[in-house]
């Protein structure tokens, strides 16, 4: 009987050990974050803006990610486990001016902690076409 009260035990508490840092953590976690073009041609047809984070991919609530507001189209790990996340390059031009953009990017942990990480971004519109 002993062994059924202690499991019992168990069971209500670590949902409970495991809920406390949702309510107690309430600091923003920055990251590192490298964005891949560095370079955004705004005449390009390139497909995506990657965003490789320093933090481990199976902390992240994937869904919650965004750049500069843009919702996520796709996150993996990358080979060290660490957070990559995919966005439409058309969506990030519409955002982007040429000279540099900040491109921040935000997104909570599974326990809702908030996270953030900024990468400055070269921006040309230029024609691949010579003349």
């Amino acid at each position: 009987m002993k062994k059924w009260t202690v499991l019992s035990c168990a069971l209500l508490l670590v949902p409970a050990l495991l809920a406390a840092p949702v309510f107690c953590q309430t600091a923003v976690e920055n990251v590192t974050i490298v964005a891949s073009p560095s370079t955004i041609n705004l005449d390009s047809q390139g497909e995506w803006v990657t965003i490789h984070a320093d933090i481990a991919y199976s902390l992240v609530a994937g869904i919650s990610v965004t750049l500069n507001g843009i919702a996520v189209d796709f996150t993996k790990a990358d080979n060290r486990g660490e957070l990559v996340a995919k966005f439409a390059v058309d969506g990030v031009k519409d955002i982007v001016e040429p000279g540099t953009a900040e491109l921040t990017l935000f997104g909570l942990t599974k326990l809702g902690t908030p996270f953030t990480g900024s990468d400055t971004v070269r921006v040309v519109d230029v024609s691949g076409k010579r003349r």
